[in-house]
């Protein structure tokens, strides 16, 4: 070792002294990796954000399912390209998945002078298996409708179509605005239910968008947002993930709820 460098060893364990430090080997990459074990949510926010996608299931078919058009009275293409027409939230594809008894619906609604939303449920045999009118306001954007716990529960392995229909002032009528989807209750295989446990919001989003199970994972990051509405990163990872199901339109629109 030469005297200069033996000088400037010297140098720093005088100072590292001086300032209560003890340099070792390893010790500061240590310190940090108890810093950030110790602030998980922050490393699971900037490693998270680019896993928050959707991984379509298998048995996942095309479909039309976005704006009035699933309802065959057809929306102008340029309305539903500026957020003109309620818009369901779901990906272009049949059999859209949850795990859960009582999952979540978003749908898009335009501004509207409508008091009421109907949702409807029926079964793969047209059965009618839950509805009810849901109180909305006049103004524009994302409304979410939780399945209430008092409802039935949906079936493992069982198919159901959902309907939202905006209310007017003569009732429900056939020219009535609305939009459909389809949701199948799955089993969650025992790998994803061991790594969801005790995990945050954001990175349930991913484990589900991962497995396919589009209404969780989109209710997952939808509460997290929520929780964080100035969050400009959970922001953005919402709006890349409708706008990677061609929902670009809405992608931007504020809660309603």
């Amino acid at each position: 070792m030469t005297q200069q460098k033996i000088f400037s060893h010297l140098r720093l364990f005088a100072l590292s002294l001086a300032l209560g430090i003890i340099i070792v080997p390893g010790f500061l990459l240590k310190i940090r990796a108890q810093a950030e074990a110790a602030n998980p949510s922050q490393s699971i926010v900037h490693t998270s954000i680019a896993r928050v996608t959707f991984e379509p299931p298998g048995e996942g078919k095309p479909d039309d399912t976005a704006g009035g058009a699933s309802r065959g009275d057809g929306c102008p293409q340029e309305q539903l390209a500026v957020g003109q027409c309620i818009t369901a939230l779901t990906p272009a594809i049949k059999n859209t998945l949850t795990v859960l008894e009582h999952p979540t619906f978003f749908v898009y609604l335009p501004q509207t002078s409508a008091k009421e939303i109907f949702f409807g449920l029926v079964d793969e045999n047209n059965n009618s298996h839950y509805q009810i009118k849901v109180p909305i306001s006049s103004k524009s954007g994302i409304l979410s409708f939780k399945l209430p716990d008092n409802a039935p529960p949906l079936e493992i392995g069982k198919n159901y179509r959902w309907t939202f229909i905006i209310v007017g002032e003569q009732g429900l009528r056939p020219d009535s605005s609305g939009v459909r989807g389809e949701i199948r209750r799955i089993t969650p295989s025992a790998e994803l239910m061991s790594q969801l446990q005790n995990q945050p919001l954001l990175e349930r989003a991913a484990l589900y968008g991962k497995n396919g199970i589009w209404y969780d994972m989109l209710a997952s990051l939808a509460e997290a947002r929520r929780e964080e509405p100035g969050n400009a990163t959970l922001a953005s990872t919402w709006q890349e993930l409708l706008k990677s199901a061609g929902l670009e339109a809405i992608a931007t629109k504020p809660f309603l709820n």
